[in-house]
């Protein structure tokens, strides 16, 4: 019989190598959206093929997580993470050197790595002890959202100073989780603490009845709010370019946007054990929706801060749909965390999309703040998401 070990997560090597990479893997995902811009004007494409491209890169990072997820639970997390890792440094080092149309292949195909990673890396984050779920997997997305927050700053002066070929920095500065998930993760790993997972939420699964009912209110909340937040990451940062503001200036702004947002999941986790989960994702979606709306025109320092309450507004809710989805499958922790965050980038990705096609038409600045309309619906749909009922896992 296992013993559960009561000890913090963060003495566990596990989880140290899973939020690592964690925070790498998004420090390339995020970077990628000052690079973007500035391959999109170089080569003179416009709103709806630059969506496309996005789309693309969204599928790699969404549809592919389910899939990731089944094997995650079959094999274990080493494979998973540490390769998910390798292949990101692999094809966004090619993404450094190659030329334009090429590096945007490169760049594209690396999506994959993040899409391997995520729902095994979530896992591997719930993989806690008694007590620590909630706080054990706000971490973890913390962990990630650093990364989103540091990536296009560094993104940003890397390309400013020494060029896009800077990138390789970037890169082998991965290889450090990569060494920790090759030597920290095993299949054992996920064996023993898939059980642990596994049992806390057994202990008290959503009522049968209710499950239909969830998942309905789910899919609205992660379609409604990810398209507002990845619609914003993706066309804001091209926005500001063609503006004329440097790249240094683009990623200090989304990297406002992700510290705060980093920020939010915190206090998301914290609120959602003591207010329950029907508040706090209310609250962001009333929170985000006037600074969505109003950074664009605003003038410094109030575009900074506008941004920065846009970011922990998207952040509230993250952690909180993570978990109730977890929920809905106990025994399948990388299936569950893979088609949930799997639905997050696939709605960011679409939403990305047709942001870019609405856009040629009616203007991007207008699209960018019409898409706040939709945390609205958000804040509709959340009285509708059933009290969460309580688990030993937190």
């Amino acid at each position: 019989m296992v013993q559960i070990q009561h000890h913090s997560y963060w003495r566990e090597r596990a989880y140290i190598a899973a939020a690592t990479t964690h925070f790498f893997v998004d420090i390339l995902n995020n970077s990628r959206t000052v690079l973007m811009p500035l391959l999109a004007l170089s080569l003179g494409l416009n709103n709806a093929t630059y969506g496309v491209i996005a789309l693309l890169y969204g599928f790699g990072n969404s549809l592919t997580q389910p899939v990731f997820g089944l094997v995650a639970d079959r094999i274990g997390p080493r494979l998973l993470i540490a390769g998910g890792m390798g292949w990101m440094i692999f094809f966004y080092s090619l993404g450094a050197i190659l030329p334009e149309r090429l590096a945007l292949v490169a760049i594209t195909a690396a999506s994959l790595g993040s899409g391997a990673f995520h729902p095994t890396g979530t896992m591997v984050a719930a993989q806690v002890g008694p007590g620590q779920k909630a706080r054990a997997t706000a971490t973890f997305f913390t962990a990630g959202q650093m990364g989103l927050f540091l990536g296009p700053i560094l993104g940003g002066i890397l390309l400013q100073v020494w060029g896009r070929p800077s990138y390789l920095i970037l890169t082998a500065l991965a290889l450090i989780p990569f060494v920790l998930g090759r030597q920290w993760l095993s299949g054992r790993t996920w064996q023993e603490g898939g059980r642990h997972a596994a049992a806390s939420f057994a202990r008290k699964p959503e009522p049968i009845a209710q499950r239909g009912r969830i998942l309905i209110v789910l899919f609205i909340l992660i379609m409604a709010t990810n398209t507002v937040s990845n619609a914003s990451m993706e066309f804001a940062p091209k926005l500001f370019t063609e503006m004329g503001f440097a790249s240094s200036y683009v990623g200090w702004l989304s990297g406002v946007r992700m510290l705060a947002s980093a920020i939010g999941i915190l206090v998301g986790g914290i609120l959602a054990d003591r207010l329950g989960d029907r508040w706090p994702v209310f609250l962001a979606a009333v929170l985000g929706l006037l600074p969505y709306i109003f950074y664009i025109p605003a003038p410094e320092p109030w575009r900074s801060l506008l941004l920065a309450a846009a970011g922990f507004s998207s952040g509230l809710p993250h952690s909180i749909l993570i978990v109730r989805s977890q929920a809905m499958l106990p025994h399948r922790q990388a299936l569950a965390s893979g088609l949930s965050l799997g639905l997050m980038f696939f709605c960011g990705a679409v939403g990305a999309w047709l942001l870019g096609v609405l856009a040629d038409r009616l203007g991007l600045v207008q699209v960018l703040q019409g898409m706040a309309g939709l945390l609205l619906l958000a804040a509709a749909a959340s009285f509708f998401l059933p009290p969460r009922q309580a688990t030993a896992g937190g």
